[in-house]
């Protein structure tokens, strides 16, 4: 699904070096849409994505620290909907 969304990490490693981490082509309004939730959710600065946007953007960069949120939220929504995992979501007053 990650590689559909255009948000599948690039994987190109030769002799211990790791090159062009560059990620797939995919839907780019999935892709657009999750990394636009991304910067949202690091806003939070009790959770796990903003933790990990702190790990990432400190030695790769902002932009692709935002790209491997989104991915990880991507994968939490498919797991989300394949279990069929009921999620309680606050009622707006």
């Amino acid at each position: 699904m990650s590689s559909w969304a255009g948000l599948c990490p690039g994987n190109n490693e030769s002799a211990h070096k790791r090159k062009s981490g560059k990620t797939t082509k995919g839907n780019a309004l999935l892709r657009d849409t999750l990394v636009a939730c991304a910067h949202s959710a690091v806003k939070n600065k009790n959770s796990y994505f903003s933790a990990q946007f702190a790990r990432i953007s400190a030695h790769r960069g902002k932009k692709r620290a935002y790209v491997a949120v989104a991915h990880s939220m991507l994968v939490a929504i498919y797991h989300i909907l394949k279990d069929g995992v009921k999620v309680n979501i606050p009622a707006v007053k």
